[in-house]
């Protein structure tokens, strides 16, 4: 840098960093003029700062200092401040003034915030996938720097197709972070199912935010999708022939468009099936007998590069007069294998023309004989579904006359339920098919169905044409305004499970409203679900006499029925269970004209549950407890009662149960009739009686006996529909121990003495156990008073072991040499 000096003034460069100048001026200094400055950075860029005197002159030594305010120094967006400072030789009150700061900005340069690029521009080949997703990674990067966020727009061109059609997004914007070079996105590329030949879209990046710029040679990269989806379809979607004609070709396209251009691949192997479909009326042509299929196998292959492939028929020519016959070939999408999709046409229909009538022939579409034409009064106004067809040629204008006429012996008028009941019906020229429309008459009179004729008059047919069978057809206007009624359970009759000591059933009562025309039986089911979730799938078999599904007949005026459905007298009905009871169905017994009918229909809840009470289910029995009872042996010539309590879940008739007692345990050889009573019995439960006891009789005796366990068991009731409870059915009852089952020690009679002896010498003792012998016992004994001092032995413990009477125990007195006057032990 350099220094410009004139009088009173300093230019400053913005390459020092602090300098001094010594001045006689003043007594104040201060910047004058610009103080904030914005620059680019270059080496010709100069700052001219201009610092000027206030005052008296002396000698003043003023300090410029530079301070940067930014990451790198005098870098790209850098904030520098200058300040003045004075030093003095002085105490003459020289200051600093304002402004005594300047700003320089100095502009970010050479690519601070970085240059956006495709890492590559080599042109992307991708197939289109199948029945999946496939992405397509791109790759930006940030050369030069990386300073700050920056955003980047992208959109996708090219196609001759939208490209959001195949890509997606085919647009947006990315966002990359402070200090971040490389980013990468995905294109997804998409299953159309859309015939394309190849297609070229461009990823074009179309601007930048945040201060970076686009590298021009790198903003684009260009995906190819190959070309994929060749349309597969028949050449024409109809065909009507002679019956004379012989062989017929179908031709079946792969890769080519409806004015025969190529699209899509043809690369690779392409295979579809076909079925053949027929009708079974006089118009459908008959497989074997109107035309045979000359193919080996019903699949079309489309080997690599073949666009072509031809179906042959050939149509049988019989000297049987026939109006126009038709069979359909259909191609079926599910069996299509390579890469191809189905479009239209992707069926023909063949037609095998009448002979000789190149005016046609008219006659009624006719459906099915078990799918009569019928017509719902209550939903339809407008009826098109009737269909006058003109079979052979189509030329010139036609037309007939038609009526229709009540198909039963009322006399009321057509009109009454439908108009016009008569017309003409015209074809122009080509016209293969004309619908005739009816008016529905709406009225809220409930009728049964009803039945039409409608004929075409031979006689009328104007423009050549000629009539054939069917010309003739019966429809009908179906029942109406719920003619049989409305079916449901009796609101005002209660639906309940019956108990009585005899018997057991469901009373059920249902009821008709409305018009009670018509004999119906009305279908439900009946299931049993045990206490718990009201789930039908947990519903039990074996409850009701009958199955599950049961049925009432309503006869024609009749508006209630009630139906009893016994319960099996074993049947177990558990408190707290629920029997569901569903409508299923209505029908009409024996209708006339035999069509489906609206009615009837169920009005209001179509399920309901009834719940078992403890007054009406069978008993579960139990013990109210199942822990151990302790007992005592009472006192001899006592007895004590052990009260075992039972209950019983469900009142509902008499029940007995019958007990057992049995010994169990290392012990249960020793119990026997002597320690309690009884060892069975049973115990009765009245209707209604939910309580009851079983009492078990200790019994005292003079015996010796350690703990005795019995177990009482509920073994069985006297009729199936009363159970046991599980978890419930046995006690266990403990008699402890009594009568000294371990014993009573004394000494033998002949070990009490007294015994005389000198020191040295040796006394045996005998210790007896009384009464009980069937326990281990450890006895300990002592000698007092001298003990141990006079005697070896003189303490210890002696073992009886289960059944030992009788221990020996010596005592050796010491000779110890003192002088000692005769003693007692």
């Amino acid at each position: 840098g350099f220094l410009l000096f004139e009088p009173g003034l300093l230019l400053l460069t913005p390459l020092m960093n602090s300098f001094s100048v010594k001045f006689r001026c003043s007594a104040e200094l201060r910047f004058q003029g610009q103080t904030e400055f914005v620059v680019n950075e270059s080496s010709r860029a100069i700052v001219r700062l201009v610092v000027e005197r206030v005052g008296d002159p002396i000698n003043v030594t003023a300090l410029v200092m530079l301070l940067y305010h930014g990451s790198d120094g005098l870098t790209a967006g850098t904030v520098s401040r200058i300040h003045v400072c004075v030093f003095q030789s002085s105490s003459n009150g020289v200051t600093v003034g304002t402004p005594n700061t300047a700003t320089i900005t100095i502009l970010s340069n050479d690519n601070a915030f970085g240059i956006i690029s495709f890492n590559s521009t080599t042109l992307i080949t991708v197939e289109e996938p199948k029945g999946r997703n496939q992405y397509v990674p791109l790759t930006l990067i940030r050369e030069k720097g990386t300073y700050g966020t920056v955003t980047v727009n992208f959109e996708i061109s090219g196609g001759p197709n939208p490209a959001s059609e195949d890509l997606s997004p085919d647009r947006g914007n990315l966002t990359i972070p402070p200090g971040r070079a490389v980013v990468v996105f995905s294109v997804l590329i998409q299953d159309d199912k859309i015939p394309e030949d190849d297609e070229i879209f461009t990823v074009q990046l179309t601007g930048v935010a945040g201060g970076a710029l686009l590298n021009p040679n790198r903003t684009a990269v260009q995906i190819k999708i190959s070309r994929n989806d060749a349309p597969v379809r028949f050449s024409q979607p109809s065909l009507a022939v002679p019956e004379s004609v012989g062989i017929i070709n179908l031709t079946v396209t792969r890769g080519r468009t409806e004015d025969g251009l190529l699209i899509g691949s043809d690369d690779r192997e392409v295979s579809v099936a076909y079925a053949i479909v027929t009708g079974n009326g006089a118009a459908s042509a008959t497989l074997s007998e109107d035309f045979v299929d000359l193919q080996a196998t019903r699949t079309v292959l489309f080997p690599r590069g073949v666009h072509e492939k031809v179906l042959q028929f050939n149509i049988v020519d019989d000297r049987v007069p026939e109006i126009a016959e038709s069979f359909q070939v259909l191609l079926l999408e599910d069996t299509l294998l390579g890469d191809a999709v189905l479009v239209y046409p992707s069926f023909v229909q063949v037609t095998i023309e009448p002979n000789d009538k190149p005016y046609g022939v008219l006659s009624i579409s006719s459906p099915p004989p078990t799918q009569p034409i019928t017509i719902n009064e209550d939903t339809t106004v407008r009826f098109e579904g009737i269909t006058i067809v003109r079979n052979g040629g189509t030329h010139g204008l036609v037309s007939v006359n038609w009526t229709i006429t009540r198909n039963s012996t009322d006399r009321t008028p057509v009109t009454a339920d439908l108009f016009p009941a008569f017309g003409t019906l015209s074809f122009t020229e080509g016209q293969m098919t004309a619908i005739l429309p009816l008016n529905i008459t709406q009225d809220s009179l409930p009728e049964e169905a009803e039945a039409f004729l409608l004929r075409l008059i031979p006689s009328s047919v104007l423009g050549g044409a000629e009539v054939d069978e069917p010309m003739g057809m019966v429809f009908y206007i179906q029942d109406s305004d719920d003619v049989y009624g409305r079916f449901g359970f009796h609101p005002n009759e209660t639906q309940s499970i019956q108990s009585r000591p005899d018997v057991r059933f469901l009373s059920l009562s249902f009821l008709r409203e409305g018009v009670t025309l018509g004999e119906v039986r009305l279908a439900f089911t009946v299931l049993y679900i045990p206490a718990g979730p009201l789930d039908p799938a947990r519903a039990r078999d074996g409850v009701l006499n009958g199955t599950s599904a049961n049925s009432v007949l309503f006869s024609s005026g009749q508006s209630k029925v009630q139906i009893i459905l016994p319960i099996r007298n074993d049947a177990f009905l558990q408190n707290g269970a629920h029997f569901l009871i569903q409508l299923d169905s209505l029908q009409v017994i024996n209708i006339t004209p035999l069509i489906p009918s609206v009615s009837p229909c169920f009005g209001g809840a179509v399920n309901i549950s009834l719940r078992i009470t403890p007054d009406i289910a069978n008993g579960e029995i139990g013990f109210t407890s199942n822990q151990t009872v302790v007992a005592v042996e009472p006192e001899e010539s006592n007895t004590s009662v052990i009260i075992l309590p039972l209950r019983r879940d469900g009142t509902d008739g008499q029940a007995v149960v019958f007990w057992s007692v049995r010994p169990v345990g290392e012990n249960r050889a020793d119990v026997t009739k002597d320690d309690l009573s009884q060892f069975s019995g049973s115990v009765v439960f009245l209707t209604g009686q939910s309580e009851a006891n079983i009492s078990i009789t200790i019994m005292a005796d003079n015996v010796p006996e350690i703990n005795e366990t019995v177990l009482l068991t509920l073994d069985r009731t006297n009729v199936e529909n009363q159970i046991l409870k599980p978890g419930f059915t046995s006690r266990e009852i403990v008699i402890l121990e009594n009568d000294d089952p371990g014993g009573v020690f004394e000494f033998s009679p002949v070990s009490k003495g007294p015994w005389f002896i000198n020191e040295g010498e040796t006394v045996e003792l005998r210790v007896i156990r009384q009464q009980g012998q069937l326990l281990n016992q450890l006895v300990r004994y002592t000698v007092t008073p001298s003990g141990n001092e006079d005697f070896y032995g003189a303490t210890g413990i002696l073992e009886f072991q289960p059944g030992e009477r009788e221990v020996v125990v010596a005592l050796v007195a010491i000779p110890d040499g003192l002088p000692e006057v005769r003693f007692t032990v």
